[in-house]
């Protein structure tokens, strides 16, 4: 009987023994993070007057060679943007742009002047479109006596800020001398 017993009180402890809980279920993965698409940051809005517009980053330079003196501007260690340039044999100041042929004029715009000139393509590589000028043409004086800055646009590149510079007045000065 103890044996019996023994089995009662054994079956009975086995009866009051709770079962394992089911296993709970994993809690869904996170969600991944949100892919940050780049937006590219809209330029900052110019301002209604083209006299407050920043200025080009670069820097101007003077040197002469064989056909006559010449004003350059840009990066330093860049092709030029921009280039003033009297030709001495014929008595002309070339300005000219870093551009493609698709422009048609370039527009020149200083605080007491502006004109739309007919522009060429220089032909070389980088591509420039180029104006001619004589050097008593009173455009040249509205760009170097500009107060601050011009400007010199065309439809297919963005505008160039040039800030007013001795370099350039002095190619002109030079062309007039000839």
């Amino acid at each position: 009987m103890r044996i019996l017993l023994g089995l009662v009180v054994t079956i009975a402890i086995c009866g009051c023994t709770t079962s394992p809980a089911p296993p709970t279920a994993a809690p869904p993965p996170s969600p991944p993070p949100p892919v940050k698409v780049a937006v590219p940051t809209p330029a900052p809005a110019r301002a209604a007057n083209w006299e407050d517009w920043p200025l080009t980053p670069g820097v101007w330079a003077w040197r002469q060679d064989a056909r006559g003196s010449i004003a350059l501007f840009g990066l330093a260690g860049a092709d030029a943007q921009f280039v003033a340039r009297c030709d001495k044999a014929v008595a002309l100041v070339y300005l000219s742009r870093a551009g493609t042929a698709s422009a048609a004029s370039v527009r020149i715009r200083a605080s007491s002047a502006m004109r739309d000139i007919t522009a060429a393509t220089t032909g070389g590589t980088p591509a420039y479109l180029a104006v001619k000028l004589p050097p008593r043409d009173p455009l040249l004086d509205a760009i170097a006596f500009t107060r601050g800055r011009f400007i010199v646009s065309t439809t297919d590149t963005p505008d160039l800020v040039l800030r007013a510079a001795p370099e350039f007045a002095r190619v002109v000065e030079d062309c007039r001398g000839v």
